[in-house]
């Protein structure tokens, strides 16, 4: 580079973008999806299912008017119901390794829908905001208390979904729904962000909310959701997973994470927390910040159970070891006793001397 081009100032924008690609690139890294780069070898250890059942379209209409696309992997005589929330960027697809389990093993009949701003709906890309996400969870899930009477309902969030599901069920007016589980819940607030990564969130937010970065060719930090090659080849070649994400979503997000993050009570529902310690897309410090708010403020812990996977990863049902995940969530819809089950506690202990 010329010494004079080397010298010279960078703007405020300039800084912040720099700052932002840099702080930012776990969730980044989570939108582009890029190929996996070839990891240490390890042996496969997935369910595959005999029979599996095909995903039927079955939009859930909305009192406002619009609809959101969705689906159901349907048992004829079903003896549970489980509602799919997926994360960031991704779409009700996400769901499909977990309700081929659950309708083989539990005959249970499994709904996902695509958020808003998400998947196959209108304005996909465009955050349309916290209190919208949360709306049409709860709407939904008293549709489908009304549409399957005297079933059980469970609602199962994924990463982003963990957090809308956490504060759904944690905020009035609450939460239709019998039990929880949140799978590698999305707990990163900007508290638990360095105050540069705050910082150039919040000046690029002001300043050119609509920029879109991808995380492509960009060095990689070895940061990466799944450690299951084919799953990443999907999610790259997927044209309805979103690749390119704005700077506006990127802070909407942030703000529903922190939210989930401080809240003083569990959800009364009986609930499920699932975490992987090879987690880099919510790393473990964040999630320790989490666990030692809820130990410190949350009257109901002991309602809430913890599974603490080693080497799990982001994607804990799409990773190459997804066979242990999918059997503890489905022993513990039987109440099947699983002796590696933590309290938020414990769980604390264990994600905080990682972190």
């Amino acid at each position: 580079m010329p010494a004079a081009a080397a010298s010279k100032p960078l703007s405020v924008c300039t800084l912040a973008q720099r700052c932002l690609i840099t702080g930012l690139m776990a969730l980044l890294t989570t939108c582009s999806a890029p190929a996996a780069q070839a990891p240490a070898p390890v042996e496969p250890d997935q369910i595959v299912v005999a029979h599996p059942v095909s995903a039927s379209p079955v939009p859930f209409h909305l009192p406002s008017g619009i609809s959101l696309s969705a689906r159901v992997w349907a048992s004829p005589q079903p003896r549970q119901i489980v509602l799919g929330v997926h994360g960031f960027n991704d779409y009700s697809k996400a769901f499909e390794p977990l309700a081929q389990h659950l309708v083989a093993e539990l005959q249970a009949t499994v709904y996902a829908y695509d958020q808003r701003g998400f998947g196959a709906n209108p304005q996909a890309g465009i955050w349309p905001g916290s209190e919208a996400l949360l709306a049409d969870l709860r709407y939904i899930a008293a549709q489908l208390r009304e549409r399957h009477p005297g079933l059980p309902l469970t609602v199962v969030g994924e990463s982003m979904g963990g957090a809308v599901v956490l504060v759904a069920a944690s905020e009035s007016p609450g939460l239709a729904a019998d039990q929880l589980i949140l799978k590698a819940p999305a707990v990163w607030g900007a508290q638990s962000m360095p105050w540069y990564q705050r910082l150039s969130l919040f000046t690029m937010n002001l300043l050119a909310p609509d920029m879109s970065f991808t995380g492509r060719g960009l060095p990689s930090l070895g940061i990466r959701p799944t450690d299951d090659p084919e799953v990443a080849r999907d999610l790259s070649r997927d044209p309805l997973f979103i690749k390119a994400t704005r700077v506006s979503s990127l802070a909407g997000v942030t703000e529903l994470m922190g939210r989930a993050q401080t809240q003083n009570q569990l959800p009364r529902q009986r609930s499920l927390v699932l975490y992987g310690l090879r987690d880099r897309i919510i790393p473990p410090a964040p999630v320790c910040d989490w666990l030692t708010h809820l130990n410190n403020t949350a009257p109901q812990a002991d309602a809430t159970n913890v599974l603490i996977y080693p080497d799990g990863w982001h994607l804990l049902t799409r990773q190459l070891r997804s066979r242990e995940p999918l059997q503890d969530m489905a022993r513990w819809l039987q109440n099947t006793a699983l002796p590696h089950l933590q309290t938020p506690a414990q769980a604390q202990q264990s994600v905080c001397a990682r972190s």
